[in-house]
């Protein structure tokens, strides 16, 4: 994810540094060429925004999914929890039992 975010500002700050240049290098006066830098300043921020709701909308769906397997997992380690304990419990009943049988066989 990190590596994908750092391509992304590479390419918007290439994008925002060419921009610019072609602007200066353009033949224009210089109040059009501060109309059009301050226009491709706008769109970059709105396209920033849009770029930041989107990651915001993905983040937020990442957690909820990220939550709703760690409550699984949860569940399903509190089961086998409860098995381990049924287990042992059995094994602890089926080892007294002999153990009782034993103690009679001897007396």
């Amino acid at each position: 994810m990190g590596e994908k975010k750092a391509v992304f500002l590479a390419f918007l700050v290439g994008f925002i540094t060419g921009g610019i240049t072609a602007l200066l290098l353009a033949p224009a006066s210089g109040e059009e060429v501060r109309r059009k830098i301050r226009e491709e300043v706008d769109k970059t921020a709105e396209k920033l925004k849009a770029e930041a709701e989107a990651l915001k909308t993905k983040a937020e769906e990442l957690s909820a999914k990220a939550k709703e397997v760690l409550k699984a997992k949860k569940e399903e380690v509190k089961e086998a929890i409860e098995k381990g304990k049924e287990a042992i419990k059995e094994k602890k009943e089926e080892l007294a039992s002999k153990l009782f049988k034993k103690e009679e066989e001897e007396i």
